[in-house]
């Protein structure tokens, strides 16, 4: 059973939010409500969560838990963050072209990318630009 306002979707609760933020201050409130970004660790969550955020009709990008810690490694090394553990990715749902991260342009962030129907894109996680929704888990 989920509290407001968070909602169940399949196996969690997930609290999908309009409020634009940066990834870091999206991690922040999150963690303020005892929850972290969602990891979307298998197709069929991730499918659940991507119907729910089309039926809100936003238009909004949202960020999600995804995480890149090996910015050296072509494509990354991307890993979910929860609770303070890092997850290695087992089901990876990545855009066109992405992720292009590298070293020079360090995009370690992920985000629920709407301009291609809500596929997953790695972003900056501390550009002042990037203010986009969020959702939580837990």
């Amino acid at each position: 059973e989920c509290s407001y306002p968070f909602r169940t979707i399949g196996d969690s609760c997930y609290f999908i939010s309009r409020e634009k933020a940066t990834p870091d201050q999206a991690f922040a409130l999150c963690l303020r409500r005892g929850a972290y970004l969602a990891n979307l660790e298998t197709f069929e969550e991730a499918m659940l969560v991507k119907y729910e955020v089309q039926q809100m009709k936003t238009g909004l990008h949202f960020y999600i838990g995804g995480r890149n810690i090996n910015r050296y490694v072509p494509g990354g090394d991307w890993r979910w963050i929860q609770n303070g553990k890092m997850n290695k990715m087992k089901y990876k749902a990545f855009g066109s072209n992405q992720p292009d991260g590298s070293n020079a342009g360090p995009q370690d962030c992920m985000m629920f990318y709407a301009g291609e129907r809500y596929i997953w894109h790695d972003i900056y996680c501390d550009h002042p630009s990037w203010r986009s929704g969020y959702i939580c888990e837990k």
